[in-house]
């Protein structure tokens, strides 16, 4: 870690910097718990929470739920409907970027929703695909996102399992085989589908890293930064990433931060990242590349500033994760 071109004082005195500023409740929010790490008993980090649940990007995302705990469709937007949020998916994705958690109000009741569709209680209202693989791919899609919200639940174990045994029978030489995982599927559950290099199946799988061999981390990790295409709907290329792909490029870290060896691959992109700063010593990736669920988190975007204050916010959380505790 010393021989990095940041360190974690350098992070945290940015982080300092934009608290100075004073930013809306989601970004002080989200600096003080991610990147200031301060302590979850602290009256600080509480008041700032309670803050930031009464936002109204947080109040925006409550209102819109439905009693069931979904926002709609879990995974596929129903074109004929006009919603703040086109799935339930993207809105829990959405509502990790403010700053809500698992015992916050909107993720405990989308967390029951998903428990019961893999406990076999309660289904997605998605249009049924006629693919083979159909039944496993709404377990890792409803798996993975779940795991998002909670690593440690209960009902993701069975997922994680499964696909820890299909990742393994899918590296039969150190090299992941598409045919191999086809026939572990076929093997284990008489359905054929190529879904390991999935997000959501990627994202189970970090989720529960500390568990994994190390072996097959290494595997996992290693396929994901040689091939620009592993993790399926961000399509990103690790090693070269590309200033107006740049969202699909930190999410997929994101995601590989979540595995126990992703510190042996990233030190120098993140440098690079580091090097992406402006002259203010902040991100800002421009507004063209900003359209996602993730932004805004500040509270308007014409304001001078503001989307730099929520790049660089995004940006710092990333950083602090890869220095550790």
């Amino acid at each position: 870690m010393d021989s990095l071109v940041f360190t974690r004082n350098q992070i945290e005195t940015l982080a300092q910097r934009l608290l100075e500023g004073r930013p809306n409740p989601v970004v002080r929010y989200r600096i003080l718990r991610d990147v200031l790490r301060v302590p979850g008993s602290s009256t600080d980090l509480k008041a700032a929470k309670a803050r930031m649940l009464a936002h109204p990007w947080a109040a925006e995302l409550a209102s819109g739920q439905h009693a069931d705990g979904t926002w709609g469709r879990f995974h596929s937007m129903d074109s004929t409907l006009k919603s703040r949020f086109p799935t339930t998916e993207t809105a829990i994705r959405r509502a990790l970027a403010l700053g809500l958690d698992k015992d916050t109000p909107p993720l405990k009741k989308a967390a029951g929703f998903m428990e019961k569709v893999l406990d076999g209680k309660a289904a997605w209202s998605d249009r049924v695909e006629k693919s083979e693989g159909w039944p496993i791919g709404v377990e890792a899609i409803t798996a993975g996102t779940l795991a998002q919200v909670d690593s440690l639940h209960s009902s993701i174990r069975p997922a994680w399992e499964y696909w820890v045994e299909i990742a393994e029978r899918s590296f039969p030489t150190g090299e992941y085989n598409p045919s191999a995982e086809w026939k572990a599927h076929k093997g284990l559950r008489g359905m054929g589908i190529h879904y390991l290099r999935s997000r959501y199946v990627v994202t189970l799988l970090g989720a529960r890293s500390a568990h994994l061999p190390a072996a097959l981390d290494r595997r996992i990790v290693n396929w994901i930064w040689k091939d620009p295409q592993v993790i399926g709907y961000l399509g990103a290329d690790m090693q070269h990433p590309r200033p107006f792909r740049i969202f699909n490029w930190l999410e997929s870290l994101e995601i590989l931060s979540r595995f126990q060896c992703w510190h042996a691959v990233a030190a120098g992109v993140l440098e690079w990242l580091w090097g992406q700063r402006n002259a203010d010593g902040l991100w800002n990736f421009g507004a063209k590349v900003s359209k996602s669920y993730y932004f805004p988190l500040s509270d308007d975007w014409r304001k001078a500033g503001n989307r730099s204050v929520d790049h660089s916010t995004r940006v710092l959380v990333l950083l602090r994760q890869f220095s550790g505790e």
